[in-house]
């Protein structure tokens, strides 16, 4: 396998080529897929993690997208770092090129926001991407083996409620809305063989393959990194 090269660039810097480029990932990778809804969600966020082959070309083989948002809850402002339309190419997705991005990110986020509490806020298309929470956190919601705090409801809803003022129910933690959805025939199908994150994400979100996604959060903090976390960000582990 090529080695890979991760960086984050702005969206603004990114070329007509490199764009094409994402559009024919997500395409690849996802049902449902338009240019024009591919072109707004990208438009409407800040900066784009890429992961590419380290050779003369340069392929782009993984990419997703970040913005931070502001949430008004009743008693506080917090920030969140949103992600966006995400793809990785099958035989690179065991890279941590885009983990070690990432956690840059989320370290950069507490450092322009000092005084706010700082979230990473997630929709989960598929059971693969809601467990990028517990490699991440060591505590996140919605989980398996615990019922979610009043206060992480309450960042839940209000991105919810925010972000998908139309299609978020509070009831199910759903945002129900998106033409865009996995491929039943790809690596996102239910597997075999289930753990306990995947089992509980198929119970929370059983129509996932028809493009219904789970609303994640969890708090950004080195306190909260689980061990993973900490060593993609050079901490010790």
């Amino acid at each position: 396998m090529a080695r890979i090269f991760s960086e984050t660039k702005a969206i603004s810097a990114c070329s007509a080529q490199e764009t094409d480029d994402f559009y024919c990932l997500l395409s690849e990778d996802f049902l449902g897929v338009t240019r024009q809804d591919f072109e707004r969600d990208f438009r409407e966020k800040e900066a784009v993690m890429i992961l590419r082959k380290e050779d003369e070309a340069g392929e782009i083989v993984g990419w997703s997208t970040l913005k931070m948002l502001t949430l008004a809850l009743p008693d506080e402002e917090i920030m969140g770092v949103f992600s966006g339309d995400t793809v990785v190419l099958p035989q690179y997705r065991t890279s941590f090129g885009m983990g070690k991005e990432l956690v840059r990110y989320f370290l950069h986020a507490c450092e322009r926001f000092p005084d706010h509490r700082v979230y990473y806020l997630l929709t989960s298309k598929g059971w693969r991407t809601y467990k990028i929470m517990p490699f991440y956190f060591k505590d996140f919601a919605p989980h398996p083996d615990k019922p979610t705090a009043p206060f992480d409801q309450m960042v839940i809803d209000t991105f919810g409620r925010t972000k998908y003022p139309e299609h978020y129910d509070p009831a199910t933690g759903l945002v129900t809305f998106s033409s865009q959805r996995v491929r039943p025939d790809g690596v996102d199908i239910v597997p075999e063989h289930t753990d306990r994150y995947t089992e509980y994400f198929l119970e929370r979100n059983p129509q996932y393959l028809d493009g219904d996604e789970l609303v994640c959060i969890g708090q950004i903090a080195t306190a909260n990194f689980t061990g993973a976390a900490r060593r993609l960000a050079g901490l010790e582990g």
